[in-house]
């Protein structure tokens, strides 16, 4: 087929394909872009010359990987003005915390729900370049961060799943809008997740795990950064490893020894540091807990539950006075627990829960072509079909992986973000799937190839297209907080409607949101106002009379701001 090397067509024509793709005003920008893209073509032509970028698979190497890392980096730098405010809440308490680290008001910062590895890793970026909206640009930077070492721990397992380094570059560049999507869609460490267990099972496959001891503390280690990272991943931890453990000793019982020894050290690495942690936030909320997102998101799905209480309970007083809003330690929440044993009606609300997880995962595959189900299906048929051990050890890791990781999840609660690492496992596995199958010869070359474009093309449907809807988001809220803080609005907020918005408006005004005050009279809206002493009110629908609260200081085509002392 010849060498693949980017010349001045295939430069115009990724130019224009971001064109549609993204809606940047700037056409200067874009200039600069293609003269950026211009700038390349030397790299790409040495490369080609070396057998780097060609596609004869026996030439592939190293320098392959650099040009994936390099597309990812110049794509982030592409969208990245598109996408540099995007901004969720979640994102605003991770933010906060690493503040509160940063300007020692630790106990403040220790929190039970948000989970502290991704603020620790904020803490220098703040510290180098402080500032609300910056503050907001630095998680975009570390996620790209994240990215960068998410592609070499990928590369690493398709390099232990021994395919050849032409089917582990189509795999990384089929995962290239997926990667994007994950680094700008959302201020969360689900993608840190991602990477840190993706480096967790790179070391528990490797072949060395069953050889040296050290790989156990590694595993372990990288265990705890995961925990660190969320708190769900505790319990996945501890029976993954033990359920992997098992599996080695049963598949490899002359190195049963060293198995054995690495498991305890892993374990016991993973509990002393993972004990610190829990031990910190057991001290301060008064009882033994590893995290309180799984109480609280099991406690959410209960029968009697009336939904987050940000949107059912009135005004809440944030944590302290270092918070934007109740957002910031939801801990702090009170929600009726409940026990699906306690009795039948509780049982069947429990098998509700799951089926309707179920069917949300359905609906999760069927954004995604249904990829994940038929690539489970392939790898099932030839788990069968195979008589090679080490091909069937692979799948049982890879799919045994994906079930433990899934199952916590079904029984609370599916979001999207939650699945990510399920969901490049299910993608690494469908691509090791198709080339073993071509490989035992059960597919012929031109439907290996057919399924290879299919696959591609399904993959980068679902991301792009999301890209394309978040492009510039979240805009609108910094420049109107700019408005506000144009007019001098400053204090104690509450609103009677839009809690996440406000929310936005809080971080950038370095206000406190108090939350909604719902439906009520307005002596009780007064009582309230008064209680909590808020010092500016938001009305979001002009039906509403808010003249007897106060001054209208602030007003627009969507809400009015009434100064209430």
């Amino acid at each position: 087929m010849g060498q693949l090397i980017l010349n001045d067509f295939y430069l115009k024509l990724v130019y224009e394909k971001l064109l549609i793709l993204v809606n940047f005003n700037s056409a200067e920008y874009y200039k600069n872009i293609y003269l950026l893209l211009k700038l390349i073509i030397p790299i790409t032509r040495i490369i080609s010359l070396n057998g780097g970028f060609c596609v004869n698979p026996t030439k592939w190497g190293l320098s392959n990987l650099i040009v994936v890392l390099g597309l990812y980096l110049l794509f982030s730098v592409i969208i990245f003005p598109n996408f540099e405010y995007i901004i969720n809440s979640d994102g605003i308490s991770y933010i906060n915390i690493a503040t509160n680290y940063l300007n020692g008001h630790i106990f403040q910062a220790i929190n039970g729900y948000w989970s502290p590895l991704y603020s620790w890793l904020l803490v220098p970026f703040i510290y180098i370049w402080p500032g609300n909206l910056e503050n907001v640009i630095s998680t975009k930077i570390l996620s790209i961060i994240i990215g960068l070492f998410t592609f070499i721990a990928i590369s690493s397992i398709l390099t232990k799943l021994s395919m050849d380094n032409y089917q582990k570059t189509i795999t990384l560049l089929a995962l290239l809008p997926f990667m994007l999507y994950f680094t700008f869609n959302y201020i969360s460490p689900d993608f840190l997740v991602v990477c840190t267990l993706l480096y967790y099972m790179n070391f528990l496959m490797d072949e060395r795990y069953r050889k040296t001891w050290l790989m156990g503390i590694l595993t372990g280690f990288l265990g705890v950064m995961a925990f660190l990272a969320k708190s769900y991943v505790f319990f996945f931890f501890l029976i993954h490893f033990m359920v992997v453990n098992l599996f080695y000793v049963e598949k490899f019982s002359r190195d049963r020894k060293t198995i054995q020894k690495n498991f305890l050290l892993g374990l016991s690495v993973f509990l002393v540091i993972s004990g610190l942690w829990v031990g910190m936030i057991s001290e301060k909320y008064g009882t033994i807990t590893i995290g309180t997102t799984g109480s609280y998101n099991y406690a959410l799905a209960g029968p009697n539950s009336s939904g987050h209480p940000i949107f059912s309970q009135g005004l809440i007083k944030p944590p302290h006075e270092f918070s934007t809003s109740s957002w910031d330690d939801p801990s702090c929440f009170h929600i009726n627990k409940w026990n699906p044993f306690k009795s039948t009606q509780n049982f069947q609300h429990q098998i509700r829960i799951i089926l309707g997880n179920l069917y949300d995962l359905i609906l999760l595959s069927f954004n995604l072509m249904f990829i994940p189900f038929f690539t489970i299906i392939m790898a099932l048929f030839l788990f069968f079909k195979t008589d090679k051990e080490s091909i069937k050890n692979n799948l049982v890791i890879i799919l045994g992986t994906m079930l433990i990781y899934l199952s916590g999840y079904l029984i609370i609660l599916v979001e999207e973000r939650y699945l990510w690492f399920v969901l490049i496992l299910s993608i690494i596995l469908g691509f090791y799937t198709l080339n073993m199958l071509y490989k035992e010869r059960y597919l012929m070359k031109k439907i290996y190839v057919s399924l290879i474009i299919v696959l591609i093309l399904c993959l980068a449907f679902y991301p792009i297209s999301l890209l394309h809807s978040y492009s510039g988001a979240c805009s609108g809220a910094y420049m109107v907080s700019m408005d506000l803080k144009s007019h001098g609005i400053k204090g104690n907020i509450a609103s009677n409607d839009h809690w996440e918005i406000m929310d936005y408006f809080g971080y950038y005004l370095d206000d406190q949101y108090y939350g909604i005050t719902g439906n009520k009279s307005s002596l009780e809206l007064r009582r309230d106002l008064d209680l909590y002493q808020i010092d500016y009110y938001f009305i979001w629908d002009e039906s509403l009379p808010g003249d007897s609260l106060g001054e209208i200081v602030y007003k627009n085509q969507y809400f009015r701001v009434i100064k209430v002392r």
